[in-house]
């Protein structure tokens, strides 16, 4: 008897799958008010969940996936950081009932949304450390030129 209660605590643990808790967090070059009134919409008009509480000055939203008729809480948090001396946003969401691949799925439509409407991230500008040193074949141009020459510098080795 004892063996049968075994063996069937083995099958069950084997067929039933463990509960997925995941959280996954992405980082994001927007503004931040452009990344939270795009989550706000992918969840509310996009995915049409419903949402049960907000603070846009906290940066949280708590929502319900909705999969067939059940409605599994789940959680977006909006965290500024600074990289390099830029801003940027960590979005990370959580979903506690459900597998990885939908927070990821959430996260790259999220990507999708602010790429659709605010186009590319503003990069930061890059700092030049040396400054551009003249190239051999470079003359500088002189003020006052006449003569109808062109400025551009002249091809020397075609005659």
């Amino acid at each position: 008897m004892r063996r049968l209660a075994v063996l069937l605590a083995l099958l069950v643990g084997f067929v039933i799958p463990p509960r997925a808790e995941a959280r996954l967090a992405q980082p994001f070059a927007y503004r931040y008010e452009q990344v939270w009134s795009a989550t706000v919409r992918l969840l509310r008009v996009d995915l049409r969940l419903p949402i049960s509480d907000r603070d846009s000055e906290i940066g949280f939203i708590l929502f319900d996936w909705i999969e067939g008729r059940r409605a599994t809480p789940g959680s977006v948090e909006l965290l500024r950081t600074e990289v390099d001396g830029h801003e940027q946003i960590r979005v990370t969401v959580q979903i506690a009932a459900m597998p990885t691949y939908v927070e990821r799925m959430l996260l790259d439509r999220l990507q999708r949304k602010l790429l659709e409407d605010y186009g590319e991230p503003l990069r930061p500008p890059t700092r030049r450390t040396t400054s551009r040193q003249p190239v051999s074949g470079d003359r500088p141009v002189e003020a006052g030129a006449s003569g109808g020459e062109s400025s551009a510098p002249r091809n020397e080795t075609a005659r």
